[in-house]
């Protein structure tokens, strides 16, 4: 790194800062013994395609690369810029890395023997974070014992696994699925740290606010619930409508949601209720809002596999959409990443701009075939985190909702930078 490219970062992070982060260890297991196997220049290409795919996935997380090795890498999540949601972060990126390295595999036809398998530990805790080193060379790093644990941790992995520590579990334990392997025994560490192994994501969940198994009465929304309620009576009656809820972190927008959906699946003829979500990561995951819509839509999560989000297309466009379901099956399955016939494939790549317009107009017609059979509550919650490609398309379904039965609920904090601003602006003009 050059001094400037440093002083350039120690100016957004502050030098000698102390601040709370979630570090990630990822190495290739076995490295040595494959590299001995292959020619120099094979054993080249393969690991500079490993870790292409390993700081794509990073930098997809926000996290920051702080060094690369030999066969590993180190990346913090909360330095130099922090987020809400840091440790969960660091752990989604973790399994991503395990799979890219698996598909890497797949994809080069490696040999048993020489395949890849990625080692990921991870922990969460306070750590000095600043510029190290001299005039002529620098770089930004982070010091403290939270690093040195979150190495052991990758060193004690097994490969193409995720090791996570209890600091780092208790903020995610509500949405992964971790196998408890007990105290473990750290080199130069004198107690023992306690660990999980990430297996998965759990099926269905989603990042919840507030104290796990802690509820307390809604206070001072009433008023606005009761808006929504009546809203909703409005479109049952048939007249679509669009909902705005903006406020600031921490004024109750999600559990306003709640307290709605509670009330509408409270009714005697309860709606269909469709909720999009979007990631604090995901500004440059393009589509990533729209997927969690069709998804909904579908009763489907981003955990499901395959084979079942393809049947439970296919069952919806079937019995939902008139006789042109095979073509939206088409557009639907290209975005939500399903295997399609070669042929279909190629002529969707080949559309190129015009699938755009295909996707939005698949989109349109799911959302149709839902408000067809009853009414539809449709919530876009944390708008402000909205990809661009999404946000396009949200605009596009606005302008179908005024003879349908839906409510359109969207949800943003007041962040006017934000490709996703432009939905309730467009709607308040």
């Amino acid at each position: 790194m050059t001094i400037s490219a440093a002083d350039d970062r120690a100016r957004g992070a502050g030098v000698s800062e102390r601040r709370p982060i979630t570090v990630l260890f990822a190495d290739i297991a076995g490295s040595t013994s494959i590299a001995e196997r292959l020619d120099p220049e094979d054993w080249t290409i393969l690991v500079g395609e490993a870790f292409q795919r390993m700081n794509r996935t990073i930098e997809r997380y926000g996290g920051n690369i702080a060094r690369l090795m030999g066969d590993g890498v180190l990346a913090f999540f909360g330095a130099p810029t922090a987020h809400e949601d840091d440790p969960e972060r660091a752990v989604r990126c973790g399994l991503d890395l395990v799979r890219a390295i698996d598909e890497l595999d797949t994809s080069n036809h490696i040999s048993e023997a020489d395949k890849l398998r990625v080692r990921v530990g991870i922990n969460t805790g306070p750590v000095v974070v600043g510029i190290v080193g001299t005039e002529t060379a620098s770089e930004y790093t982070a010091m403290g014992d939270t690093v040195n644990v979150a190495a052991r941790m990758q060193a004690s992995a097994r490969p193409g696994s995720v090791l996570i520590t209890a600091a780092t579990h208790r903020f995610v334990s509500g949405l992964v699925e971790a196998v408890d392997v007990g105290q473990l025994e750290l080199k130069g560490k004198s107690a023992t740290v306690r660990a999980y192994e990430i297996t998965s994501l759990k099926k269905g969940a989603v990042h919840t606010r507030g104290l796990a198994g802690v509820s307390s009465p809604m206070v001072g929304r009433d008023s606005q619930l009761h808006q929504l309620e009546q809203l909703f009576r409005i479109v049952k009656a048939g007249q679509g409508r669009v909902a705005c809820i903006l406020g600031e972190p921490g004024m109750g927008k999600s559990r306003l949601l709640a307290e709605l959906r509670t009330s509408l699946e409270g009714q005697d003829d309860p709606p269909r209720w469709v909720e999009g979500r979007c990631l604090s990561y995901g500004e440059t995951m393009p589509y990533h809002l729209l997927l969690d819509l069709v998804r909904s839509l579908i009763g489907v999560t981003e955990t499901t596999d395959e084979p079942q989000v393809a049947q439970a297309l296919e069952s919806f466009l079937q019995s939902n959409a008139a006789e042109d379901w095979s073509e939206n099956y088409a557009y639907l399955g290209h975005l939500l990443s399903l295997k399609l016939s070669p042929d279909t494939r190629a002529r969707i790549s080949n559309l190129e701009v015009e699938t755009i317009k295909r996707y939005n107009a698949a989109a349109i017609q799911i959302v149709r075939a839902a408000a067809a059979s009853g009414p539809v509550a449709m919530v876009c919650d944390d708008l402000h985190w909205a990809d661009p490609a999404s946000t396009d398309s949200l605009l596009t379904l606005l302008r179908t909702v005024a003879g349908l039965p839906i409510l359109f609920i969207l949800s943003s904090r007041q962040e006017r930078a934000a490709a996703g601003w432009r939905c309730p602006m467009r709607r308040a003009t």
